[in-house]
This record gives C-alpha cells, sequence and structure tokens, in this order.
C-alpha cells in the first residue's frame, strides 16, 4: 500500500470521526433548547385553585408509582373523603362522582366483558376500591373513610384498557348474531313441530286449515272437489288428530278405521319444484283457490306458511336444484388382455356387496339405509351402482353369455345420506375390481384416474353436501328423494 493511500485513508476517518462529534454536539443543542421552551411552570398564584395544593401533596406522599401510572389524575380524582373541603368547587376539572356513577364511564363496564382470567384479578381487587365510593353515595359526611388503594384502581383500569376494543366488539358482536340465530332457530323448530313430517317449508307451499268445530276423516274426504286433482307437481293433504298426529288423507281416507277419526286441522301441500323444473303461475293460483275453497267448505280459517310470492320460491328452488344436481363416477376400461368376461364380472361385483338388481344394473346397499326403508315401508335407496357403459343392461344370461368392455361407478348426490362414505366405498370397491379385472379406472375423457383426481372429486361432492344442508335439505332425506325424483 502506498503512502498516499494511507494518507487518504487516515483523512477520511477524521473527516467520519468530526461529522460524528458535530452530530453529537448539534443533538445535544436541541435538547437543551427543548428542555428551555417546554419547561413547566413552577407555580402561578393566579392559576392555582385552593384545593389543588391538597391533592398534589397528598399523591405525592401517598402515590410513589406516580410516574409508572399512565392514567392521568386529572380525570380520576383520588382524594379521601377525609381531606376534602366541601366549601370548594373546582368547575375547570370532571366531577369525579358523577365520573364513577355514570354506567357509561365507570370503571366496572370494561370488567363485565372481561375474559374469566381478567374478571378473577379484578374482583380481587374491587373491595378496596368499592368500599370508599359506597360510602361516600350513602354518607357524605363519613368522618374516618380509609384512603384509595391505588394500586388496585391502577391494576383494574390498566386491565381495562389493555384489552383491545376490536376484542370487545367482537364478543359483543358474536353474542349479538348467536342471541339472533337462536331467536330464529326457535321460531322455525317451532313451526316444524307444527306441520307434518313429510312437508318442509323450503320445498312446499303449505296450507294450515284450523277448523271452528272438530270434524271426521270421512266428512273432510266427503268435501273435498276434483280441483285437487290433474297438477303436475307432488301435492299432499294432511290432517291432524286431537292428539297432534298428522295422518296422509289419502292412506286413512279409505280405512274404516280412521272414518271416524277426529280431526282439527288440515295441512295442504303443493311441492314448489322438481327435477321437471319449478311450478308455474297458473298451477300455484289454481292451487290456492283449490284450498280456499276448501277452507269455506269446512268452515276453517286458512293459514298460509309463506308469505312471498311462491312462483319466485319456486324459481331459486329450481336454480338451487340444478347446482346440487349432481353425479360422480368414473369408468373401469379393460386393459392389455381385452375385454372381461360377464361371469367373472358378476363373482367380483357379488364378492364386494354388490347385488343385481331388476334394471339391469348392480347395486351396493347400505345395511342402514336398509333398515330405515324396511321400517317407513319404502323401497332402499342405493349408496352406488354399478352398469355396463355401453348402456346394455345386465342379467344372469348376457353375463354368462357376454364379455365387457367398460363398466361405470355412479353416485346420486342428493339420493345418498352420507355421500363422503358411500364415495370412499365406491372407490375401494372400484380399486379392487380394478386388480382382479386387470382393468384401468378412467376418467370420461379415458384418461387415467389418479389419488390426486379421486381426492377432487371427494372435494367437489363434500362441497354439494354441505350446500345443501345449509338450505336445510339432507341429502338421502325424504324431502331430497322427493326434489330429485
Amino acid at each position: 500500500m502506498s503512502d498516499l493511500q494511507i494518507v487518504l485513508i487516515v483523512i477520511g476517518g477524521l473527516i467520519i470521526v468530526a461529522v460524528l462529534v458535530f452530530n453529537w454536539w448539534q443533538e445535544r443543542r436541541f435538547h437543551q433548547q427543548v428542555e428551555n421552551n417546554f419547561s413547566s411552570i413552577k407555580s402561578d398564584a393566579l392559576l392555582e385553585e385552593p384545593s389543588l395544593d391538597t391533592a398534589q401533596r397528598y399523591d405525592t406522599e401517598d402515590d410513589p408509582d406516580h410516574d409508572a401510572f399512565s392514567i392521568s389524575h386529572d380525570l380520576i380524582h383520588e382524594t379521601p373523603l377525609a381531606k376534602q373541603e366541601p366549601a370548594l368547587e373546582t368547575h375547570d376539572h370532571i366531577d369525579d362522582q358523577a365520573l364513577y356513577s355514570e354506567p357509561e364511564t365507570t370503571y366496572i363496564a370494561p370488567e363485565a366483558i372481561q375474559t374469566p382470567e381478567i374478571s378473577e384479578a379484578a374482583d380481587a381487587e374491587m373491595p378496596y376500591v368499592e368500599a370508599p365510593f359506597a360510602a361516600a353515595e350513602h354518607n357524605d359526611s363519613l368522618p374516618q373513610a380509609k384512603p384509595v388503594n391505588h394500586d388496585g384502581i391502577k391494576a383494574i383500569f390498566q386491565d381495562a384498557f389493555s384489552k383491545s376494543p376490536d376484542a370487545v366488539n367482537t364478543q359483543e358482536l358474536a353474542a349479538g348474531r348467536a342471541l339472533g340465530a337462536a331467536d330464529r332457530v326457535e321460531p322455525e323448530a317451532a313451526l316444524a313441530q307444527s306441520l307434518p313430517a313429510r312437508l318442509h317449508a323450503q320445498v312446499d307451499l303449505i296450507a294450515l286449515l284450523h277448523l271452528a268445530d272438530v270434524s271426521t276423516v270421512s266428512q273432510v274426504s266427503g268435501v273435498l272437489k276434483s280441483d285437487f286433482d290433474g297438477f303436475d307437481k307432488p301435492m299432499f293433504i294432511h290432517v291432524q288428530t286431537p292428539d297432534s298426529r298428522w295422518l296422509l288423507l289419502s292412506d286413512v281416507a279409505s280405512k274404516p278405521d280412521f272414518a271416524n277419526q277426529k280431526i282439527s286441522k288440515i295441512a295442504c301441500s303443493l311441492q314448489l319444484a322438481d327435477r321437471a323444473g319449478p311450478v308455474t303461475r297458473n298451477v300455484v293460483n289454481r292451487f290456492q283457490l283449490a284450498v280456499e275453497s276448501l277452507g269455506l267448505d269446512v268452515s276453517a280459517h286458512v293459514e298460509w306458511q309463506s308469505n312471498g310470492d311462491a312462483v319466485a320460491d319456486a324459481a331459486a328452488l329450481d336454480a338451487f336444484c340444478i347446482d346440487v344436481d349432481k353425479t360422480m363416477g368414473f369408468h373401469l376400461l379393460h386393459g392389455e388382455n381385452g375385454a372381461f368376461t360377464g361371469t367373472k364380472l358378476r363373482g367380483l361385483a357379488e364378492a364386494q356387496g354388490l347385488e343385481l338388481s331388476a334394471d339391469g344394473s348392480f347395486k351396493f346397499f347400505d345395511e342402514a339405509a336398509q333398515k330405515h326403508a324396511a321400517l317407513v315401508s319404502t323401497a332402499a335407496t342405493p349408496s352406488f351402482v354399478m352398469f355396463n357403459r355401453e348402456h346394455h343392461p345386465f342379467s344372469p344370461d348376457m353375463l354368462r353369455q357376454s364379455v365387457v368392455k367398460g363398466i361405470t361407478f355412479q353416485l346420486d348426490i342428493p339420493h345418498v345420506n352420507n355421500s363422503t362414505e358411500a364415495y370412499n366405498h365406491m372407490v375401494q370397491v372400484a380399486k379392487q375390481m380394478e386388480t382382479g379385472l386387470h382393468a384401468q379406472l378412467v376418467d370420461d375423457n379415458n384418461r387415467p384416474l389418479g389419488d390426486a383426481q379421486i381426492e377432487k372429486i371427494r372435494h367437489q361432492l363434500k362441497i354439494i353436501q354441505a350446500t345443501m344442508l345449509t338450505r336445510g335439505i339432507v341429502p338421502g332425506s325424504d324431502v331430497a328423494h322427493r326434489l330429485f325424483s
């Protein structure tokens, strides 16, 4: 390194040191100017109040933590009752008792919405805070009042002000929403109890007929006219017995045992939509006219369960059905070994619990669904089906004599109660048969179907199921079967 470089380095270092010293000197000079310009007034007889000296002396002597406390004593007076001078009034400051007596500004308000941990900490200090103020409220002339515990007040205010206002607002908003939800659920639950179990307030246009006098099933059946015939959507008439049982009139009208059954209420309903589309304005008007006529014939007061436009509700319901009326499926395509024989296909399918039905498809029935169908005397709904991809129905003769190039597994989401479990089982069965038939699992475009694609289908299925539950329609329920028939 040359002498010139050494000299330049030294000069540069000196310049840096000089700049640092100059900045320090300017900063020190600036602080001195600020202290001189903003120094507090030591004493001013024209500005002082007579009571300020006493409060200042008390705060200085009894409050060693004054400098560490962040809340101003101008807003929170802590003067003991024994040291107060009743003859003097200070109008330049906020009334301390009024501050604590107003519910909106009292220190108890933040404590009321604290978490349990904060509440316990505040409760521990409350005896020291409440006693002086309570005494002042009932007896302003107590000769010996216990001085206020400054640490207690500070702890309470620090806990109160340390709680985020956003958190308080969030808790109040959540409580309000929960209360509002409870208020909404209770009328809906009461309405559901007063309607037949088959009906649904969002699916059916319902009218309740309150009979002025108790009637019988035979009398109601006798006054029914052809006005209730020929509807293109499902229409039901239920009658309610005095013990609050709902009976479908079409089931009991022809039974002698129910002819003299007394009834006190009638429910007429018209389904607003199905897979054929929404109900039309003419059909709605015709149904409403038929119900009003029936009310006049049986001397009943007609109470419609919906105040909105039934046609608009039907259109919205139909749009919802279009969004969720989906089927999930995939295919098994023959592999390099060629088409698989029908006998082997049937053997593997029956080994996995599938049953060959009269419509030419293999169906899998869940045990719970079969038990429920047996209780209500209806046909069980399959969890999923397997059929010929070439749309040739399976039959015992066809399976013995033919070969099959591909099969399709399909799940109808609205008709399956627990579609996620049904889908998982369908995938398991398909993979077992894929191995046994030396076939390949593919999508509609004959592209291989891997785990990622299967998981994507499962995710879409969960979304559809959640959408139906949000609407209040349980997949696989009787209402869902009616709506998606």
